[in-house]
């Protein structure tokens, strides 16, 4: 792993985490801040769920938004292109007529 120059605490659900990053400090607590309300959301809907399995719910939440978001990113691909053939053909036909 490269060295990374720049390390942020961070606290979520009472605990502190050092993170290590070469991102922006700010960006790094703006991602904790929203994990932070994630976690706590999932946790104030059962009392005795631990900080680990409101992590992992929330991995999975994510991981789960991600998909989607590839998903919709591949068929704005596909709309992209078929829009562009279609720009494509309507030059194509207006250079042919007088």
């Amino acid at each position: 792993m490269t060295n990374l120059p720049n390390t942020v605490e961070v606290t979520i659900s009472g605990r502190k985490f050092s993170i290590r990053t070469d991102r922006d400090l700010e960006y790094v607590q703006a991602l904790a801040s929203k994990l932070e309300s994630m976690v706590e959301k999932i946790k104030s809907g059962n009392n005795r769920i631990t900080l680990e399995k409101a992590l992992l719910i929330t991995c999975f939440y994510v991981m789960d938004e991600n998909e989607n978001l590839k998903e919709q990113i591949k068929s704005l691909g596909y709309e992209i292109k078929r829009l562009e053939e279609g720009a494509k053909i309507l030059i194509n036909s207006k250079k042919i007529l007088p």
